[in-house]
């Protein structure tokens, strides 16, 4: 049987009563990964902070998984450690699984960083590199790597803060030199502009500017507290798709759509009024040629794991905004889409089969939405509700913010548009109190918008 150990590191400490807790349980999602793949024995090296993968309540381990081993490193573990409890483990195979944390989007530079330990002892391991890591943490780095090789993207200006707020003048200076040419290059930029952190996460801390006066007001303010990107604003329609697998083969989504509901906001992961389903085949959206492009992506990149990637459709015309080199906010959707669990994505990187998980017509289609706070008891019953693939209860923490709880709930297995909405109207009316009926309402208004043609039949 063939030993393949999991890993993932997590940077940063974990509130004991910051919880997430999912339905059905990871421990339960890992068991059913493990009979999908009978002919290994599989191990996950992680930390206890390690939210998508433990089930952890107020810092304690609650659920273990029956199917696979699990070697839990301190939170304080770096990549020395990691590199050790691998290695140990005498496997057979190693496989990246990079997650997401707020604040510094970079668990995967250290998740690179263990992969290269490990192939200098001779360890087949699978995961990108840290060249990739970094391209993909900055998004100025990212900006710099799709533009040089042809992909479309926005304009964009790169602000270094201490530069441009530098206190370094000296007394016959006339004047911040840095400064002047950025404020120079914004003028020349297309209005409106995102201002955002090069290396945030969850899309925290965007500001939109919808002329140079206002851009340049924000960036003058003490609002202005790190390196930024200023990017041109695209208005069109927002995407997500993901990449699967490694060199050896690769799952290339379509695009799945999202969308807020209440006109003229911006998505926001963590807001209750951000929608997203699919997947989206009209055919009238050059969806294989965006498709082809996230190849194209890929394999420059030299990439593995999950690529998650941020679209914009523009009358007819499709830009890259962003890439999240690690488990993201559409993962779960995208996996209940193409009927597997996330878990599914990375043991099918020692063996699966790319070649049905591209052919859309294996895939059904689901929905990302969010429901009010409610018990674990209710949480738990939805989730067994006709067509729930997953609910996930996040307790959430910012710095000088109050917390708050929020509920991501997927469904899918549906083969149409109209199943998958008749199932939602279905649930809304089931759990009134948890479910606004102006999603149900706002989903189909965008549907009875779009004209979708269906390349499955």
């Amino acid at each position: 049987m063939k030993r393949i150990v999991l890993y993932t590191s997590n940077s940063k400490y974990r509130d004991k009563n910051s919880n997430c807790t999912v339905y059905p349980k990871w421990a339960a999602q890992w068991d059913q990964t493990a009979a999908r793949h009978p002919d290994y024995e599989i191990w996950l090296v992680a930390q206890p902070n390690g939210r998508y993968y433990l089930d952890i309540q107020n810092g304690e381990l609650t659920e273990r998984p029956k199917g696979i081993h699990l070697k839990i490193l301190p939170m304080e573990a770096k990549r020395k450690e990691f590199v050790e409890a691998v290695a140990e483990l005498e496997p057979d195979l190693v496989i990246a699984m990079p997650g997401p944390v707020s604040g510094y989007d970079w668990n995967g530079i250290r998740d690179a960083d263990i992969a290269e330990g490990l192939r200098k002892r001779g360890i087949e391991t699978i995961c990108y590199s840290s060249e990739t890591a970094l391209n993909c943490f900055d998004k100025w780095r990212t900006h710099q790597v799709l533009k040089a090789n042809g992909f479309r993207i926005p304009d964009a200006l790169y602000l270094h803060y201490e530069l441009f707020t530098s206190k370094k003048l000296d007394a016959v200076s006339t004047g911040n030199v840095y400064q002047e040419h950025i404020l120079w290059e914004l003028e020349n930029l297309k209005m409106p502009v995102v201002i955002k952190s090069t290396t945030g996460s969850s899309s925290m801390g965007i500001f939109v500017a919808k002329d140079f006066e206002e851009a340049k007001n924000y960036l003058l303010s003490e609002a202005l507290v790190e390196d930024v990107l200023i990017e041109e604003f695209l208005e069109g329609e927002e995407y997500g798709a993901e990449v699967h697998g490694d060199r050896n083969g690769y799952v290339i989504t379509p695009p799945y759509r999202i969308f807020n509901t209440v006109q003229g906001q911006l998505n926001d992961p963590l807001g209750a009024t951000t929608l997203k389903y699919g997947p989206i085949l009209d055919e009238n959206l050059h969806i294989e040629e965006v498709r082809s492009e996230l190849k194209r992506m890929a394999d420059l990149l030299g990439f593995s794991g999950i690529m998650e990637i941020d679209l914009v459709l523009v009358r007819g015309t499709w830009y890259i905004l962003e890439i999240n080199n690690r488990w993201s906010g559409l993962t779960t959707l995208i996996t209940a889409s193409q009927e597997r669990l996330p878990y599914d994505v990375y043991l099918d990187e020692a063996g699966g089969d790319p070649d049905r998980l591209n052919d859309v017509r294996n895939l059904k289609y689901a929905l990302q939405f969010k429901m009010r706070e409610a018990d674990p008891k209710t949480l738990e019953s939805i989730s067994g509700e006709p067509g729930m693939k997953s609910v996930i209860q996040y307790e959430v923490r910012l710095p000088g913010k109050e917390p708050f709880s929020f509920n991501d709930a997927v469904m899918g297995g549906y083969d149409s548009m109209p199943e998958l909405l008749a199932g939602f109207e279905a649930l809304q009316k089931k759990f009134p109190e948890l479910i606004s009926k102006e999603l149900v309402t706002a989903l189909k208004e965008k549907e009875a918008d779009s004209y979708v043609v269906d390349q499955r039949v």
